[in-house]
């Protein structure tokens, strides 16, 4: 049976910053941007994803000319901004399954103070990863408990009746399926020495379907 394409998993994501820009001369005037210089990604333990971004922020003054005719050029003013967010995905994941981040930031509000500029702004983080969607589960015999090494676990649509997935249980009575679209199935478990049984599995993200089978 062909294996199942994976899903993709979207994360969207705000992030409020707020900084500030020296300014060593009186202003009026001031036109304030913005530039992301680096964003860095990491993946830590537990499929947290760490976002290192650099924003840099520029000032630019009005030129002008004052009472005694003399022409002010001019002038620009910039600072730093450092983001450092932790963002939740799938413990399973690694890093090869991100597909991509995108990112766009933006100055909402600046307010000019004595000596410096107050500056807020957004960076909105849009992520695209591989979801490993998980069912797993054992399958043990009544009569003693044991794991039944073997066993053939189906996965069925709901509405068909199409089988989606198949596998084998391990020596453990353990089976795996990792790459289900999200939807509802219904798993059935079967042997050659014992009574089918079917289960109906919800699965958004993870799900565990046990099986006890009678002979």
């Amino acid at each position: 049976m062909a294996e199942q394409e994976p899903s993709i998993g979207k994360i969207e994501k705000e992030i409020d910053w707020s900084s500030s820009i020296g300014v060593p001369m009186p202003v009026s005037e001031v036109e304030v941007y913005q530039r992301v210089e680096k964003i860095e990604p990491s993946l830590l333990e537990n499929g947290v994803l760490r976002i290192q971004a650099l924003i840099k922020l520029f000032a630019l003054t009005a030129s002008s000319v004052d009472e005694k005719h003399v022409f002010n050029p001019a002038k620009v003013f910039t600072n730093e901004v450092e983001i450092n967010s932790f963002i939740n995905l799938n413990a399973k994941i690694s890093r090869e399954d991100i597909l991509s981040i995108d990112h766009q930031a933006a100055v909402k509000n600046y307010a000019i103070r004595p000596g410096h500029i107050i500056i807020s702004g957004t960076m909105k983080l849009n992520i695209n990863y591989i979801l490993h969607l998980v069912l797993d589960g054992t399958v043990t015999d009544f009569v003693n408990n044991s794991p039944i090494n073997g066993a053939t676990i189906n996965v069925r649509a709901i509405e068909s009746g199409e089988i989606k997935a198949t596998t084998n249980t391990g020596s453990n009575g353990r089976y795996f399926f990792n790459k289900l679209p999200p939807g509802i199935y219904q798993i059935e478990a079967n042997t050659d020495t014992h009574m089918p049984d079917q289960k109906i599995s919800v699965i958004k993200t993870k799900d565990t379907v046990n099986f006890v089978l009678h002979q």
